[in-house]
């Protein structure tokens, strides 16, 4: 394109009735209280495309600057603050475990869980495998025997509103407490062995806090969220911005939405373990900064947090080889799993390639190295599995109204707009 030629435009909401269409069928059905999507080709301007409020019957409009409770996609962050030391060279992707956490440097397979006899791991678990799930560690979610222990033990970082936690269970302090605690149990399976959904992510986040020497939350402020504008975006909503939170709706055992934790008196005001795994609050203004970074490999808008080929490495398949994703008993073929984000090997409802993680109130981020294409969902809703199709669905809906899959060859969008197809 000559230097005389109009910019390509940025995408705007006009782009996509389909996605419109799609989330305001799901707000009349009231599957959700609210939606906002937010697209964006690189550096653009973000397009916002929103429906319902910020809670059932508050009023309220939803937007780009309403804050949610992102849960496990948290877990991208950690990722990519790992993704930081390693490209310093503090800690190793394939560096033991026990050499940063001393207190996780005799860990244990747990044999027999009828007759609770452990036996020593054949491999000592690593960076990469922390990142990718393969580590051993369980989560308070599962249902296999460590979980149960997790759960008795209070094991549950990120569950902060109460009706989510184990009744009875003390609540981790902080992330030495967490540590401390899951020292005194075993692992659910050998290291490297299989992809189990687990704490591991919050391990991760442990290790920043020990390398660093400051807590994940000011590690995040400093080095992620204040470089790239995220003002939004932190482990504790203050008083100021209380009135932006969403509610957390949950359908309870009768199908009725009840609110699980209310703006009002939220415990996401107050202080808790500072989770790796599944903490933040956040915008989809807020998070389609962290989006643009990896989509511009480290850089957006002229602030450099990582070299292209470490975004490059966090974004490529990094579990051990010939072990396939197995989310609570289902495989999900062709899947591979990065710096804390799933990686797909071919495609799906999306084309392959297109990286991202979601949270477990339904919210969730894909990133499409191809295209620069970058796309965030913010909704809330508990618990996730009442509305499985619901996260992808919108992302799929992005690719649709713009042509791009399944429709036609795999061009990348740059060039199409270059040649003024999208103008």
């Amino acid at each position: 394109m000559s230097s005389d030629s109009p910019a390509p435009k940025a995408l705007t909401a006009s782009d996509f009735p389909g996605l419109k269409a799609l989330i305001e069928r799901h707000v009349s059905a009231r599957d959700v209280a609210g939606i906002v999507v937010a697209t964006a080709i690189g550096d653009d301007e973000p397009a916002f495309i929103s429906a319902g409020e910020t809670g059932f019957n508050t009023g309220k409009p939803v937007g780009a600057d309403s804050i949610h409770r992102i849960f496990s996609q948290t877990k991208p962050v950690t990722g990519i603050s790992i993704m930081m030391l390693i490209e310093e060279g503090r800690i190793g992707l394939d560096q033991p475990l026990g050499e940063i956490i001393p207190e996780l440097a005799n860990l244990h397979v747990l044999a027999d869980p009828n007759a609770g006899i452990v036996r020593e791991v054949k491999v000592l678990p690593t960076v990469r495998h922390l990142l990718t799930h393969t580590a051993g560690f369980s989560y308070a979610l599962q249902t296999d025997p460590i979980g149960a222990r997790y759960r008795a033990q209070g094991i549950e970082p990120g569950y902060r509103v109460q009706a989510h936690r184990t009744e009875g269970a003390p609540v981790l302090r902080d992330t030495q407490d967490f540590i401390e605690r899951l020292s005194q149990l075993p692992l659910s399976c050998d290291p490297g062995e299989i992809w189990h959904y687990s704490v591991a992510i919050d391990v991760l986040g442990a290790i920043v806090e020990r390398v660093a020497k400051q807590t994940l939350g000011a590690f995040f402020a400093e080095r992620i969220f204040g470089p790239l504008g995220m003002v939004d975006t932190g482990f504790i909503v203050p008083a100021d911005k209380a009135r932006r939170l969403v509610a957390l709706p949950e359908r309870n055992v009768d199908g009725d939405w009840i609110v699980a934790d209310d703006p009002a008196d939220s415990v996401y005001t107050k202080p808790a373990m500072e989770s790796g795994g599944g903490a933040l609050v956040s915008t989809a203004r807020d998070y389609m900064r962290f989006t643009a970074m990896l989509a511009g490999e480290g850089e957006t808008r002229g602030v450099r947090l990582l070299r292209p080929d470490t975004v490059r490495l966090a974004r490529t398949n990094l579990m051990p080889p010939g072990l396939s994703m197995q989310f609570f008993g289902n495989v999900l073929a062709g899947m591979g799993h990065g710096a804390a984000m799933q990686v797909p090997h071919y495609a799906t409802t999306m084309p392959a390639g297109v990286f991202g993680w979601g949270g477990a109130a339904g919210t969730g981020m894909w990133v499409d190295p191809t295209h620069k294409l970058h796309i965030v969902l913010m909704t809330q809703y508990w618990p996730a599995e009442i509305n499985l199709s619901l996260r992808e669905s919108p992302a799929a809906a992005v690719y649709a109204d713009l042509g791009l899959w399944p429709v036609g060859p795999r061009t990348s969008l740059l060039e199409r707009r270059s040649a003024r197809v999208l103008n």
